[in-house]
Formats: C-alpha cells, sequence, structure tokens
C-alpha cells in the first residue's frame, strides 16, 4: 500500500539535470553545480554556518538527498519519499510505502526512483508524487551478521535503465519507463552498496566481499575481486559504494582496505590499510584525489588516487559513515558527533560547519548555492 500526500503550490517542472547519490552514474562524488558560493567557508576561522531551513519528518534520515527540477527528494526511516522546494524546505508532496527509506533516490527528466526496505523499487512522477510502476525484489538474505545494516542500495539511473542492488543478493537493471526487469545477477549475499555504471559496465559492491563488473547491457560478469579479508571479518563485507574514473575504480571494505583496481580487469593497483577500521563511506575521486571517511579510525582521509598514499587526515571525533561530495575548494561530509562539515579539500583544514542534534549517517547533496542533508535528530537540513 502506498499513499500520496500533495501540499498546496506549483508543483515542480521537469527539468533536464538529474541527481543521484554519488552525483553522476559513475558515482564520482564530483557535483557540478552553477552558482556555487564559498564565500562563507574559511580556513583561517572556520565558523558555524547556520541552516537556511530544516523539514521535520517522522523518524531518523539515513537517506541521502537527490536534487533535481529545483527540488530535493529525500526518503526517511518513517517510510516516505518527501519533495521539499529547494529555496524554502516546504512540502510539496509526500509518498508513504511500506518499508524504512535508506535508500537514495534518483531522478531523470520526469520521474524520481527509490528502493523501500520492504523490497519494491519505485518510479515515481516527479511533479505529482503518484506512482509509474513498482517492482518486487526477492526474499532478503540473512545478514552475514547482525549489525550497522544502516544502508539500502540505491538506484542510479543512465539511458532508460534503472540499476539497484537489493537485499535479496541481486543487482537489477530495470526499464525506467515501466520497470520491467530487463537483467538480474545473483551474489551470495546481501547488496546494500550503490552500483557505478562506466564505459557499459556496472560495478556493484556484495556483503559476500566481492566487487562485480557487469556488462550493463546483459548483466554478464566481466569480473570479480574478491577482498582480503581479516579475522573479525573473513568476508571482508562491502558496503561502500564504488566510484569510478578514469581507468580504475575505488571502493571500501569491512576488512578496513580502500581498494583502487583496474576498471578493466580487476586487478588490484593498490589497497590502502586502515588497520581494521571499516571503510562503510563511498569515496569521492576528483582532481587525482581520493576522499573517504573511515568508522574505528575516526577519520576523514584524502588519498593519492595513482599512489595510494595518504596526503592528509582530518580528525572526525567518531566514526564516519557519511560519504564525502566534492564542490569548489571543499569537501563535505557528515560526521557522526552530528556535524556537516566542509574541508579544505589541498589541506584538509575545517572550513566550516552545520551543527545537528543528531547523528549524522545521510551524505550530503549539493545544487546551486546551497548543501543538503538528513540527520538522525529527525530533520532535512538546508545551508548555503
Amino acid at each position: 500500500m502506498f499513499m500520496v500526500v500533495a501540499w498546496g503550490g506549483v508543483l515542480c517542472a521537469p527539468a533536464a539535470r538529474a541527481g543521484m547519490f554519488g552525483c553522476v552514474p559513475e558515482r564520482s562524488g564530483v557535483c557540478a553545480t552553477s552558482g556555487w558560493r564559498d564565500a562563507l567557508l574559511n580556513a583561517d576561522a572556520p565558523g558555524l554556518i547556520a541552516p537556511t531551513w530544516r523539514f521535520q519528518t517522522g523518524r531518523l534520515n539515513r537517506s541521502s538527498p537527490a536534487v533535481a527540477h529545483d527540488t530535493v527528494y529525500v526518503g526517511s526511516h518513517d517510510g516516505n519519499l518527501y519533495a521539499l522546494g529547494a529555496g524554502d524546505g516546504k512540502a510539496k508532496w509526500a509518498l508513504q510505502t511500506d518499508g524504512e527509506l535508506a535508500s537514495s533516490p534518483a531522478t531523470d527528466a520526469t520521474s524520481v526512483y527509490v528502493a523501500a526496505g520492504d523490497g519494491t523499487v519505485y518510479g515515481i512522477d516527479a511533479a505529482s508524487g503518484k506512482p509509474r510502476w513498482t517492482f518486487r525484489t526477492g526474499k532478503p538474505l540473512p545478514p552475514p551478521y547482525m549489525g550497522w545494516d544502516l544502508y539500502q542500495s540505491s538506484p542510479i539511473v543512465a539511458d532508460g535503465v534503472v540499476y539497484v542492488g537489493s537485499a535479496d543478493g541481486r543487482v537489477y537493471a530495470l526499464a525506467a519507463a515501466d520497470g520491467k526487469p530487463l537483467w538480474s545477477f545473483q551474489t551470495q549475499a546481501r547488496v546494500r552498496a550503490t552500483p557505478a555504471l562506466a564505459n557499459g559496465v556496472v560495478y556493484a559492491g556484495s556483503m559476500d566481499g566481492r566487487l562485480y563488473a557487469l556488462d550493463a547491457r546483459s548483466g554478464k560478469p566481466r569480473w570479480t575481486f574478491k577482498t582480503a579479508g581479516n579475522a573479525q571479518f573473513p568476508l571482508g563485507e562491502v558496503q561502500s559504494s564504488p566510484a569510478v574514473a578514469g581507468d580504475t575504480v575505488y571502493f571500501g571494505s569491512r576488512d578496513g582496505f580502500l581498494y583502487a583496481l583496474d576498471a578493466h580487469t580487476g586487478a588490484k593497483r593498490w589497497a590502502f590499510d586502515n588497520k581494521g577500521s571499516w571503510v562503510i563511506s563511498s569515496p569521492a575521486v576528483a582532481d587525482g584525489m581520493v576522499y573517504v571517511g573511515t568508522s574505528d579510525a575516526h577519520t576523514v582521509l584524502a588519498i593519492d588516487a595513482a599512489s595510494g598514499k595518504q596526503q592528509w587526515s582530518f580528525d572526525a571525533r567518531g566514526r564516519v559513515f557519511s560519504s564525502p561530495v566534492v564542490v569548489g575548494k571543499a569537501v563535505y561530509v557528515g560526521l557522526c558527533d552530528g556535524e556537516l562539515v566542509a574541508l579544505d579539500r589541498p589541506t584538509g583544514k575545517l572550513l566550516g560547519y552545520v551543527s545537528t542534534e543528531g547523528t549524522i549517517y545521510s551524505s550530503p547533496a549539493v545544487h546551486e548555492s546551497s548543501v543538503y542533508f538528513g540527520s538522525d535528530d529527525g530533520f532535512i537540513y538546508a545551508a548555503r
């Protein structure tokens, strides 16, 4: 069952610019945006940035927003997908699903796509919030162990196809127009990572500890890479979503490594050792640098993309599960201590921050001159 609630006002009109987790199908985390201003960011005197607006939902907010059509689309653990005005945070509509929404929506010119916690994938009219189609995935596989299963795979959309992972262990390709399955590929555990698409290949990580490179047209595997694992987590579960830049794919694992693989062959180029600290955060890659958060090491890192050598480390004072985005001179990422921070790209110095009352597992999205994110305090935030 689902229900659409619409609020008064003018609904959004379709536009060509799309939004999705990681900004682009390659999931690089580099967000092109017009009208961006870095005026409030200052490494010499980093200050508190007051929210432009905040919108209260019914529960935790671990979904990462997608912004398109001058609208912020974001899910909540209350089961609603919300469409909020990018400028004022006022609700345009809300679609009630039957599951928690820890998946981030993706958009194209006319539709929004999201995967709910009950295994249903939705294709939704962006203007009205009415479902155009639904697709039900299979029975969830058991988690490798209990705990920290915080996210659901988020859809990406490109060239009329929606790609998404599922708790049934499959990666699906669905027709964006009607939700009909084009192919599916079975892994050996839940797929919580968001796929990345580049050069006709879908890259998808699984909780079975593998990264799969699948042909985008057929779903047939081109290669498979197995993480090293460690004594505590021998599977080396992959929750971190891959990012593709050039001919390299980057992703993290619960075995504590950040991996760089040849995108064509799956050969390992390097692996950065976080000494057992999980890499749940999904990397962003820009201008020869990889930016990523770590769990027990409590850091945000900048790693040289070619060599795998650390360039700087920011002390986050707690776990970092949120995934960075890069825009202007800054890296934006949420921290488990409740702050959304802007870090200087060359040095890692703090430039500014937004403070909330809850843990931030949501990853930020940017649009024009604003950054948007959710918090476990029950609010969706915008700041500029």
